[in-house]
């Protein structure tokens, strides 16, 4: 049963890839297949299963010259049925340079704040869940459709304004934001405020401040809060508080070869800091901390995890990636949570709609060797 679908997956890849054959003509074209056989297993019945995961991407770039410049990346994946024009559509956006303003518009993602993981200034979208998976390159990626305006005041500051469309269509839901990014002598500064429906509650105002710069080694700071239009503004507002912050620095070893470590935190002030378990959006303190190894320009390593001080549990990822010649890859990964029952990161999990079924989307141990083939 597996064996036929894996075939299905690869022609299935093979036929877009095909189909999309008339469109090479634009200026660099991008191909990117996945192949990921994975093994989980779920310590709550004792279960292992084997499964086949494959991703394909194709990425068309406008050439970069002129006052307007666009790309276009279409992803899907063999886990995810399409349902609709955003499930294959992950960006779609110009740029256009006008004398005064810069304009972009589109399906795509704009970076507000610092961080990898937990980022407290991405008012946008939201950089605190831990449902993330520590074997992707890019562990925030959502993206939306869009339009700003960037508004240039020197060498190193500027303005941006941005309007997001609601889910429910109405106008009055729409989201809004503005940013005000400079630097003060050796440090950037990024202030800036969000309004943002979450259309089954009421609308929250979200300011947030930045901060990042450099003491031998990399650092950033961010801080938030959502205050909500009715209901017990104080309380809400205190319990949506949040800071985060990071650590970042790259070491240079002989032959070559290079460390990088990056520390980041994320607390809730007001949050809950008793000991035992806790929720994903409530947790008082968690941790990321990240240790990559350049071993050769081909050949790297790396350490991931997701730590919960409080309940002490954890979800690590050991990752290896050898690019054995031209755009073809070679990677593995293991993946552990280690936890007692009811914990953020459990050994033994449950599905939050029905405790007496294990939830398959949180395995206590899985296990990938996969390819990578960009053409």
């Amino acid at each position: 049963m597996v064996e036929k679908k894996t075939q299905r997956i690869i022609l299935s890849c093979v036929a877009v890839a095909l189909f999309l054959r008339p469109l090479i003509a634009a200026e660099n074209p991008v191909i990117s297949m996945d192949l990921l056989p994975t093994i989980s297993y779920q310590a709550k019945d004792d279960r292992w299963t084997k499964l086949m995961h494959a991703n394909l991407s194709v990425s068309l770039s406008s050439k970069r010259v002129g006052n307007v410049r666009g790309e276009v990346v279409l992803k899907g994946n063999s886990l995810t049925p399409v349902t609709s024009f955003d499930d294959v559509v992950y960006k779609a956006y110009f740029k256009a340079r006008f004398p005064s303003f810069r304009l972009t518009a589109g399906k795509t993602r704009l970076s507000w704040g610092d961080g990898m993981l937990f980022n407290a200034g991405d008012v946008l979208y939201g950089s605190n869940s831990t449902s993330v998976s520590l074997t992707q390159a890019e562990l925030r990626s959502t993206t939306n459709w869009l339009a700003s305006a960037n508004y240039p005041l020197g060498f190193f500051s500027f303005a941006e304004a941005v309007v997001m469309p609601s889910e429910t269509q109405d106008p009055t839901d729409m989201m809004f934001g503005a940013r005000y990014y400079t630097t003060v002598k050796d440090m950037k500064v990024e202030v800036g405020y969000a309004s943002k429906d979450p259309s089954t509650s009421v609308r929250v105002h979200k300011p947030y401040l930045s901060l990042q710069g450099n003491l031998g080694f990399d650092w950033y700071l961010a801080s938030s809060v959502a205050i909500p239009v009715a209901g017990d503004i104080a309380k809400e507002s205190g319990e949506s508080w949040m800071i985060s912050a990071g650590l970042f620095h790259l070491v240079t070893l002989p032959l070559d070869r290079s460390l990088t470590l990056r520390l980041e935190l994320l607390t809730r002030p007001f949050g809950k800091w008793e000991t035992g378990p806790v929720a994903d959006g409530t947790a008082a303190i968690l941790l990321y901390p990240e240790l990559a190894l350049s071993y050769s320009p081909s050949l790297s390593f790396s350490l991931r995890s997701i730590i919960s001080p409080l309940d002490l549990s954890a979800m690590s990822t050991l990752g290896m990636s050898w690019n054995i010649f031209d755009a073809f890859n070679l990677f593995g990964s293991l993946s552990l949570a280690t936890g007692d029952e009811g914990d953020l990161f459990a050994w033994i999990t449950t599905d939050p709609t029905d405790p007496t079924l294990p939830d398959f989307t949180k395995p206590s141990f899985s296990a990938t060797v996969g390819s990578n083939w960009v053409f």
